[in-house]
């Protein structure tokens, strides 16, 4: 049964003595009678409509928002006492884009950020400070800020980024972010999380058509060099 978001937010009793928002769409599991293997099956999302007010939780440290359809994280300005703010988790939902300096602005103590699974781009990334970049480098080595490179342009959005910042004489923070990133190692479980077995087929086969293209090419030369 679906619910309004808002709605039942506004529903919770002892707002104001609350640690942890759970608005989570817990995930069913099943295990396969075979293998025993098991499986994860996501389910439609209980909850509609965004979130749109949470000032009332004043005490507030955690915040669980994961497998919904949120599109946004405006609601997370509403929280009073940002500062007393440890995790928020947003993961798989349909967020657009994403502040990062915002966040860590507003947020200063916060240890984990889950935004893994949304079609994120980044805004804004000229606010972020050095130190921010590097407390962003941090938290990706670590998996403690999780950021999905198989969905949206975030990570692009950074790398590129960064780049600009070390051709101007960018600082160690940014080589740092910059080899996160194209650390191969601290991504490759969140390219393709369900279909890593077919990345050598994917790659092989892109390689197999630009060798094609490449040899027909060149025949190609070769003959209108002869007819001259």
């Amino acid at each position: 049964m679906t619910k309004n978001t808002q709605e039942y937010i506004n529903g919770l009793i002892n707002k104001p003595k609350m640690f942890y928002l759970d608005l989570s769409n817990q995930t069913k599991t099943s295990t396969c009678s075979h293998c025993k293997k098991k499986n994860w099956e996501e389910n439609a999302p209980n909850l509609t409509g965004e979130i749109e007010d949470l000032k009332e939780f004043s005490n507030l440290r955690g915040l669980n928002a994961s497998n919904n359809k949120f599109t946004n994280l405006d609601a997370l300005l509403t929280i009073p006492n940002k500062n007393k703010v440890e995790k928020l988790n947003f993961f798989g939902n349909k967020i657009g884009e994403v502040d990062l300096a915002r966040i860590f602005t507003d947020f200063p103590n916060l240890k984990y950020l889950n935004l893994d699974r949304n079609p994120l781009s980044a805004k804004n990334l000229n606010n972020l400070t050095d130190k921010q970049l590097e407390k962003l480098a941090d938290g990706l080595k670590s998996k403690q800020i999780r950021i999905s490179l198989g969905q949206g342009t975030v990570l692009a959005d950074l790398l590129d980024y960064t780049q600009q910042l070390i051709k101007k004489g960018g600082s160690s923070s940014a080589h740092k972010l910059q080899a996160v990133i194209q650390d191969s190692s601290s991504v490759k479980n969140e390219t393709q999380p369900n279909n890593s077995g077919y990345a050598p087929l994917v790659i092989g086969g892109v390689a197999v058509v630009s060798l094609a293209l490449l040899v027909g090419y060149l025949v190609g030369k070769k003959r209108k060099d002869q007819e001259l």
